[in-house]
């Protein structure tokens, strides 16, 4: 069975039975059609609740919630019961199956197979120390740590630049940089930092939002690379520090296309 899409079917169903609900001008529902609908919704409901109850991914209390709802929803259909109670109990159904039933199912699933999503995009990575990171990183997302995940994955990121920066040499770094705060450019104004590095290991103090803006001057990344790298930065900043934001399986998933389009796998990082 296809959880997700037979949850998304009883969804759409009820949705159709709560405007018929609406419509009516009488204060009860007492056609045996509509009634009928919802009893047909509802067997068609309990395969995928013995489904989800063994597969353990949502929570038990919020499925029997939703259980009790169409228990007490199908004893309402057996008379001609007032339309409030019908409107209240529909309401119920339908919010929580969405919310914390088909929602959560879609999300726990992927994490199932994330490892597996990850390890396909990043497969032509062959740098040990790009695996190091990733290969942890992944590790997270397995154990739905996905903050953890981003954060890790972007040291990759952050380990390929600097490699390619400082392969250039010292001298010619701190003189890129230095032509850099001298651009008047739209893209380029706006940076006013002076860097004068010593060492290669100086270069890890940089901020990585200034390393990259370098590339782009470098023109490793073009206009649009280079808006997107900052996108994956963003995200990356967001996860490594306190904030109420949790990006799902499928924001990483974008997230790992990204940097190994941009930076990991792209020749001119080579």
């Amino acid at each position: 069975m296809d959880v997700a899409q037979a949850l998304e079917d009883v969804l759409e169903e009820l949705v159709s039975i709560q405007r018929d609900v609406n419509k009516l001008k009488t204060a009860s529902v007492s056609g045996q059609a509509l009634r009928k609908r919802i009893k047909d919704t509802h067997k068609s409901w309990l395969p995928i609740a013995g489904v989800l109850e063994t597969a353990n991914i949502v929570d038990f209390g919020q499925l029997q919630e939703v259980s009790d709802a169409w228990t007490a929803l199908v004893k309402l259909t057996n008379n001609a019961s007032l339309k409030k109670q019908y409107r209240i109990l529909l309401k119920s159904i339908a919010t929580k199956t969405e919310s914390e039933l088909l929602y959560k199912f879609i999300k726990d699933s992927a994490i199932q197979t994330i490892g597996d999503t990850l390890r396909k995009l990043v497969q032509p990575i062959a740098d040990p120390e790009l695996l190091k990171y990733l290969d942890e990183s992944i590790q997270c997302a397995e154990k739905n740590c996905v903050r953890a995940s981003v954060v890790l994955a972007w040291c990759a990121v952050a380990h390929k630049v600097h490699k390619k920066l400082t392969s250039l040499g010292i001298g010619t770094l701190n003189s890129e940089f230095a032509k850099m705060k001298a651009d008047k450019g739209l893209m380029f104004r706006a940076f006013t930092k002076d860097y004068v590095f010593s060492t290669d290991p100086d270069v890890q103090e940089a901020a990585d939002a200034h390393l990259i803006l370098l590339c782009r001057f470098l023109t490793y990344l073009d206009d649009t690379q280079y808006k997107h790298l900052k996108g994956a930065l963003d995200l990356r900043n967001g996860c490594g520090h306190p904030t109420g934001y949790q990006p799902d399986p499928v924001k990483l998933q974008a997230y790992y296309a990204d940097i190994a389009q941009l930076v990991l796998l792209n020749p001119k990082f080579a």
